[in-house]
């Protein structure tokens, strides 16, 4: 086989040594993130916890959110299935943190945007979803015990004339 490929034993050898090295490095810088995400939630729960007895907070979420939308977008365009799979898993991480707070992220991806709760910022040819439907979030609503904190951003579908 290495004959056919052109590929000697040392080669097949060295490319594998790189592949190790390449898998290690990806370990570490996996590490690394889940080892800041860590941090950044004993920072958030802290922040949490100095809020008033009355629920009002003066801290605002909407860099958070803001950072959520980006890396919703990363994953979504991500060449590398894995690495798309390991940003959505931070994004569920952050969700279900934020969902103990009381918000929730909603998207409207796939169906009619609620016009209360979204504004449609764009439009793309679609042949697969309905003209109006959208497309893709560009910033989720949210919104906090049942009341829409920050309003969404969509992209609906038109169809090709």
């Amino acid at each position: 086989m290495a004959s056919e490929t052109g590929l000697g034993a040392s080669d097949i050898a060295e490319l594998s040594q790189k592949i190790a090295r390449t898998q290690a490095r990806q370990g570490l810088l996996l590490e690394e993130v889940e080892s800041k995400l860590e941090a950044g939630f004993a920072d958030l729960r802290g922040a949490i916890d100095k809020l008033d007895l009355a629920g009002e907070s003066s801290l605002s979420f909407d860099e958070c959110f803001d950072a959520m939308d980006v890396l919703e977008e990363v994953a979504r365009l991500a060449s590398d299935e894995a690495h798309a799979q390991g940003l959505r898993a931070v994004l569920d991480r952050l969700e279900r943190f934020l969902k103990r707070a009381g918000f929730e992220r909603q998207r409207a991806v796939g169906e009619t945007p609620d016009g209360r709760r979204f504004r449609v910022v764009g439009t793309e040819m679609s042949d697969t979803l309905a003209p109006g439907q959208a497309l893709r979030t560009v910033r989720a609503a949210i919104c906090r015990h049942g009341k829409l904190v920050r309003e969404g951003e969509v992209i609906v579908s038109v169809r090709s004339t």
